[in-house]
């Protein structure tokens, strides 16, 4: 949801969709925009609102729309940056008509050019109703192609002005948002100046003279900006560089890089020709963030400086924006469900340990919901704001692990990616990592995570530098953690490191009392609410000893939700005991939930013919459909045997299907049932282990 919201007025259609294109390219990510022109119509009386009013022009026409507690807001325009080469390329000394729709907006418009040094040509202002005028061939617009006198030739049409940056910082300051949000806008506008740099860079054959333009344009960013050619001559040094490093645009173009920096680390840095990459430089006593682009077609590179120091803000805000693209807990403790006394407990301690950065060791069994509390802990806690990234052991190599966890820099290994890459504890910075299975790390990387925690920095693989991290820790296991360091399999002192909190999740045999209100959950979260569950199976849901906990529930009731076939539930309905998880410490953890289960001597005596897979594929088929609560019939099966390693026609498929039908393995229904997978023919498919 976006906290805050301004109403862009203008005069014109094309006005307003070029103003809500920009303002959304700026600050659409935080601020919900909503934008109406008086040629469209205006719908109502806007009261306490930010208003936005695309020039003074309508200020008199938009009076009977803006309402008590207003705030109004007239934009500074300036030129489309966009579309600026094409005036850069008309001939020295060309006479055009500036045409647009009133007399201010002529003029203001005229004296930005020129004060971005589009002095080249002589403008003859232009609007309705202006009586002496140059009658020349060229006319230049900002979108005001219909305002254009017949008798012109060639019409430039530069495109509806902007609003400027200076009036993007106002809007920002009247929502309070310009501390947080203002280096993101100016990092975008800056951005915008080097595409404009990259695209006339791409297109000039009169570089010299571009160049010349352009650096009137860059000398007006805020940041630091050099350019330097294929032999390493600097082209570009603007004058906030200047103002940066102390020194002068007039002793630095046209010399070598490294006979203007002294420092082999940056000269180095910025002639590599290699992708985008940012990095923390000293220069004479400034410390500078340098961001390096290369611009392959022209061999040129451009490069930012920003202030290091007035980046550390920036940096917040750039992990605020690793939450924009997923990393995020997407859990609280109202998604963890249940009424028993231990849950409730459990709850309390977690939601006091979640206000502390202190690190985190949750234990307990598969399917108690380990990463449900990670996630519920981080939205309580101080870095709510921050990232939540997560990583499974158990399902990760040593060697990958090692490099996701702590990132690697080029060429630190064979395959290892250009330019190296940064990893999740980086990444994570100002927020949470979840380490998912700590118990399935080796000795190897059980070192070098306790590093990490006792020194609070990383070292990359393949790298040299130390790098500082503010990341919180909270790690999960199934495993029994104590008997593995009696074992020598396990760290004692990371053990210690990771158990400075601790939070054991109880299993759901010690909690039966919460089954009815999970049962109930889980029907709402599959849309399937109207379903009732009938007393007896409510009764042998309770009575299992659940050894899958929570997972193997929902997996359950998702199962019979499959193959019921009214809006209750009954005992029929129920899976058989092979479906069920086993205890580790008996054969069968199952006394008897479902009445119609069948032996393995009469699965024995059920064995299919030869051609045993392809009644096995049907069967996987089936199950596969009735999981996801969907209908499946005699042609669909046949279709899908396309793709798999025997094609079967709908006349064969009808033969296999009656087989299976007299062993009782499937149900055939007409309508939307289709064909349902019987407790037989699921036990079957359990035997074989075929899905």
């Amino acid at each position: 949801m976006y906290a805050k919201e301004l109403i862009l007025l203008t005069g014109t259609t094309e006005t307003r969709k070029t103003l809500v294109r920009q303002l959304q390219e700026v600050i659409g990510d935080f601020v919900r925009i909503h934008d109406y022109s008086l040629e469209e119509g205006i719908p109502h009386v806007f009261s306490n609102q930010l208003i936005i009013l695309s020039s003074s022009a309508i200020e008199e026409e938009t009076v009977p729309y803006i309402g008590d507690g207003s705030k109004v807001v007239v934009a500074k325009r300036t030129v489309n940056f966009e579309h600026i080469d094409k005036l850069l390329f008309l001939a020295e000394n060309t006479n055009v008509l500036y045409v647009n729709d009133a007399p201010e907006t002529v003029y203001e418009s005229i004296e930005t050019l020129l004060q971005l040094g589009i002095n080249h040509i002589h403008y003859h202002p232009f609007y309705p109703g202006k009586k002496n005028y140059a009658e020349v061939s060229i006319a230049i617009t900002p979108g005001e192609i219909n305002l254009v006198p017949p008798f012109i030739q060639q019409v430039v049409n530069i495109g509806p002005r902007l609003i400027d940056i200076t009036t993007v910082m106002t809007i920002l300051q009247h929502l309070n948002l310009l501390e947080k949000k203002g280096d993101i806008v100016s990092d975008k506008y800056i951005r915008k100046i080097i595409d404009l740099s990259q695209k006339l860079s791409q297109t000039s054959k009169e570089s010299d003279r571009l160049n010349k333009h352009l650096k009137q344009v860059l000398d007006g960013v805020n940041d630091g900006i050099l350019a330097v050619n294929s032999k390493g001559v600097i082209t570009v040094f603007n004058e906030n560089l200047q103002h940066l490093l102390g020194m002068f645009s007039t002793k630095t173009i046209g010399r070598k890089l490294h006979d203007v920096f002294r420092n082999p680390e940056l000269v180095a840095f910025i002639l590599h020709d290699s992708s985008e990459e940012s990095g923390w430089f000293s220069v004479l006593h400034t410390d500078v963030i340098v961001h390096r682009f290369y611009l392959e077609t022209e061999g040129a590179i451009v490069a930012t400086f920003k202030n290091a120091h007035e980046t550390i803000e920036m940096e917040k805000t750039i992990r605020r924006e690793l939450v924009k693209k997923g990393y995020i807990a997407k859990y609280g403790f109202e998604d963890i469900r249940g009424v028993s006394p231990s849950i409730q407990k459990c709850k309390q301690i977690a939601a006091k340990i979640a206000k502390t950065n202190l690190t985190v060791l949750i234990e307990g069994e598969s399917g108690t919901g380990k990463e449900l509390y990670a996630s519920a802990i981080h939205n309580e806690s101080l870095r709510r704001d921050g990232p939540f990234l997560a990583v499974n052991f158990s399902a990760l190599p040593d060697d990958l692990v090692e490099s996701e966890l702590f990132g690697y820099e080029e060429g630190a290994f064979t395959g290892a990616k250009k330019g190296g890459k940064v990893g999740l504890f980086e990444q994570a910075n100002g927020g949470t990592l979840f380490l998912d299975e700590i118990g399935d790390i080796s000795l190897k990387l059980q070192a070098r995570l306790l590093r990490v925690l006792q020194e609070k920095e990383i070292m990359r693989v393949g790298g040299n530098k130390i790098i500082p991290i503010d990341v919180r820790v909270i790690a999960a296991t199934n495993k029994n953690l104590l008997q593995m360091i009696e074992q020598g399999t396990y760290r004692a002192d990371l053990y210690h490191r990771l158990k400075i909190l601790y939070i054991h999740l109880p299993e759901l045999r010690n909690r039966k009392m919460d089954i009815p209100h999970l049962v109930k959950h889980v029907l709402e979260q599959s849309g399937r609410s109207h379903i009732q569950i009938s007393p007896e199976v409510m009764h042998r849901l309770v009575q299992y000893n659940w050894y899958g906990n929570v997972r193997e529930l929902k997996n359950t009731i998702d199962y019979m939700l499959a193959v019921c076939d009214g809006t209750i539930i009954t005992i029929d309905d129920m899976p058989d005991e092979s479906f069920f998880q086993r205890s580790s410490h008996q054969e069968s953890s199952l006394p008897s939930l479902q009445s119609r289960s069948i032996s393995p001597d009469a699965l024995s005596q059920l064995d299919l013919p030869s051609d045993a897979d392809e009644y096995l594929f049907i069967l996987q088929t089936i199950y596969a459909h009735n999981q996801q609560g969907e209908s499946i019939g005699r042609k669909k099966i046949a279709d899908k045997t396309r793709g798999w390693q025997k094609e079967m026609t709908e006349q064969q498929m009808r033969s296999r299907l009656k087989t299976l039908e007299q062993r009782e393995w499937i149900v055939t229904t007409r309508g939307r049932s289709g064909i349902k997978l019987t407790s037989s023919g699921l036990a079957y498919l359990h035997k074989h282990q075929t899905y």
